[in-house]
């Protein structure tokens, strides 16, 4: 019996890699901003075929803006730096859902 290993999609892979780094990003903010609510963010990535991430952000309203604003630039950073080194950088699209 043979074993067929499943390759993901470019978009699986990134939204997977994204996946995995998010919980570093999360930890270097408390330690940038230990008074602000860091802990009260969620942060998911999908998949849209065939071309698009969509960032899910899902926060408190506690939260200060400037700890949204780092967090979306710095995942905007992130994912444009993977997908550079895999040669996608102009075929990626972005779409936040920010509540």
């Amino acid at each position: 019996m043979t074993e067929e290993g499943y390759t993901p999609t470019r978009l699986e892979w990134l939204t997977l890699s994204m996946q995995a780094w998010i919980p570093m990003l999360l930890s270097q903010m408390r330690r940038l901003h230990p008074t602000e609510s860091v802990d009260d963010v969620r942060v998911f990535f999908k998949p849209k075929a065939p071309d698009t991430v969509q960032i899910v952000v899902r926060h408190v309203n506690t939260v200060p803006k400037p700890v949204i604003e780092y967090l979306d630039q710095e995942i905007g950073r992130q994912i444009g730096e993977i997908a550079e080194g895999h040669g996608w950088d102009h075929s990626i699209k972005l779409e936040w859902d920010v509540r």
